[in-house]
């Protein structure tokens, strides 16, 4: 990526239980480390071209699911409640401002029940959804990936106005 993302995610990326994310399955087809990574490399572009607070969006995008699964009993309780654990993982190795919490808690919206507050959560979760599909189905999907690009930066600037 540049200078400027790696500036804003260092730490995180350095810290030590995050790294730990890559040995955690995510989707089958990807490891929750490098789920997190897409997701906050795509957040940081889009929050940065729609003159959004992408410093937290990038940040918050990164922590989404810092969460391990031997922290749930099952799979139902991991998808229910893996923000709020998220949350908390977060807060252990990083100080979160407002926006950052309610990004990481709201990413599962309406699932997680938590509403988003903040458009950069909007992003967040939208960015998070397109990932997700994208290891679930297990390849690039160029067309997609367009066509969705293009809805959402419409429905941005839709919430924006």
């Amino acid at each position: 990526m540049n200078r400027e993302y790696e500036q804003i995610t260092n730490d995180i990326l350095n810290n030590e239980k995050f790294k730990s994310l890559k040995e955690e399955v995510h989707h089958h087809n990807s490891n929750r480390y490098n789920h997190c990574l897409e997701v906050s490399k795509k957040t940081y572009k889009i929050c940065k071209k729609l003159n959004l607070d992408y410093r937290s969006a990038t940040r918050a995008a990164l922590v989404h699911d810092f969460f391990f699964t031997d922290e749930f009993k099952n799979k139902k309780q991991q998808l229910l409640k893996h923000p709020k654990q998220a949350l908390k993982n977060a807060n252990q190795i990083m100080s979160l401002n407002e926006k950052e919490q309610n990004i990481i808690e709201a990413h599962m919206y309406p699932i997680g029940k938590k509403l988003p507050k903040y458009k950069e959560s909007i992003v967040v979760d939208i960015v998070d959804d397109i990932v997700s599909i994208k290891e679930k189905i297990g390849g690039d999907f160029e067309y997609l990936k367009v066509a969705t690009n293009f809805l959402f930066i419409i429905f941005v600037e839709l919430l924006i106005k």
